[in-house]
């Protein structure tokens, strides 16, 4: 089986409590990594904890919905890098509410984080990867995106176009030798829910979900993922 160290990750969304974890999985297992968040003090927090003597690492303050910034920042990452194996999209937004009160600026927010920056990733990332080495492309998407709910409709709207975009840039890359994946977790236990009356502690860990990534990363390039959907069993036997 395939090991992670050593492995060229760019990870977005690295700041968040789901990113902080997938870095922290990914460091234990010894791949080489460029992080970027919007969070200067988060990133540059997460940054000094990754750090380690003779370990490459690059990070970068970038909003991935800026074209300028994300292509500047996968430059970058090859440069630190040296190559660029696996990119990591987790940036993630919901605005929860009716859909007849939503403000068009908060549809746009969302749609320009969950699926535009998504977009933007793998655009920068296509054209930098290693052909001949292969690569992988792992898109955090959620299972809103085939469960509707009343409570963030737009949010899965998004996180669907998501997943949709992601099939269809595998098809386009498989001539490439990329593989696109999308993980799509249920409710995880992350600030993502702020101040909302949610059961946390029955949702999944988001060590648990770096857990799925580290799996999908170990296993051959002649197998491809296309979709992985799970959640709490705790949670899901609940509702």
């Amino acid at each position: 089986m395939p090991e992670i160290r050593n492995q060229a990750v760019v990870l977005t969304g690295a700041t968040g409590d789901m990113g902080q974890a997938i870095a922290e999985m990914l460091l234990r297992e010894g791949a080489k990594l460029a992080i970027c968040g919007r969070d200067p003090q988060k990133l540059a927090a997460l940054e000094q904890r990754l750090a380690r003597p003779g370990a490459p690492l690059a990070a970068g303050v970038v909003d991935v919905t800026a074209e300028d910034q994300v292509r500047d920042f996968f430059a970058k990452a090859k440069a630190a890098l040296g190559r660029l194996d696996v990119l990591i999209n987790c940036p993630g937004l919901s605005i929860p509410g009716p859909i007849a009160a939503a403000k068009v600026e908060d549809f746009q927010r969302m749609f320009d984080v969950n699926v535009k920056g998504a977009f933007l990733a793998a655009k920068h990332f296509v054209g930098l990867a290693d052909e001949s080495a292969g690569g992988l492309v792992i898109n955090i998407s959620s299972v809103a995106a085939k469960r509707a709910n009343p409570n963030a409709p737009l949010y899965c709207a998004a996180k669907a176009a998501l997943a949709m975009m992601a099939d269809g840039l595998a098809l386009q890359v498989a001539a490439k030798n990329i593989r696109v994946t999308t993980i799509s977790p249920g409710a995880a236990d992350t600030q993502f829910w702020g101040s909302r009356p949610v059961p946390r502690e029955k949702f999944l860990k988001v060590e648990e979900v770096a857990e799925v990534i580290r799996f999908v990363l170990t296993m051959p390039s002649r197998v491809v993922f296309h979709d992985i959907a799970f959640e709490s069993f705790d949670f899901w036997r609940c509702k």
